[in-house]
């Protein structure tokens, strides 16, 4: 038995990731904007739109201070909830890769839905985001 194929396979795997991670795949996104304490902002975009159930949609969070400068340092906590629903856990993970937090993000359900974001930085207080994502499509 060949390993090739799994190889190419893997290979292609992983260059589809680093097109979605870089934000080259997909020119449709959802993005939404939120101040934070100090005057610096956090944008949290999605590679697709609309998104879609049950898709493992990549996302990337930009925090910046009020200069413009981005915040590298901060541990990102996420919490997926819809606002009008009683929903199981769903805690994507958020690491630093080129420039922003990234991701995977799977929504569960049709509808809107709210993206909480914990941000715990050195030397501040804990700040709390919520991003509201407006509607979720059906696969």
């Amino acid at each position: 038995m060949s390993l090739r194929p799994a190889i190419f396979r893997q290979t292609l795997a992983a260059i589809g990731l680093l097109w979605l991670f870089c934000g080259i795949a997909s020119a449709a996104e959802t993005r939404t904007e939120k101040p934070t304490h100090g005057g610096g902002h956090a944008v949290l975009a999605f590679t697709d739109h609309p998104l879609k159930t049950m898709t493992e949609t990549p996302f990337a969070i930009e925090l910046c201070d009020a200069r413009g400068n981005p915040v590298k340092e901060a541990k990102l906590s996420l919490s997926l909830d819809m606002p009008f629903m009683p929903m199981p856990p769903n805690h994507p993970a958020a690491a630093w890769v080129e420039g922003a937090y990234r991701g995977i993000a799977v929504f569960t359900m049709a509808g809107a839905w709210q993206v909480h974001v914990l941000i715990e930085q050195p030397g501040a207080a804990p700040e709390k985001l919520v991003f509201d994502i407006e509607m979720v499509v059906m696969q």
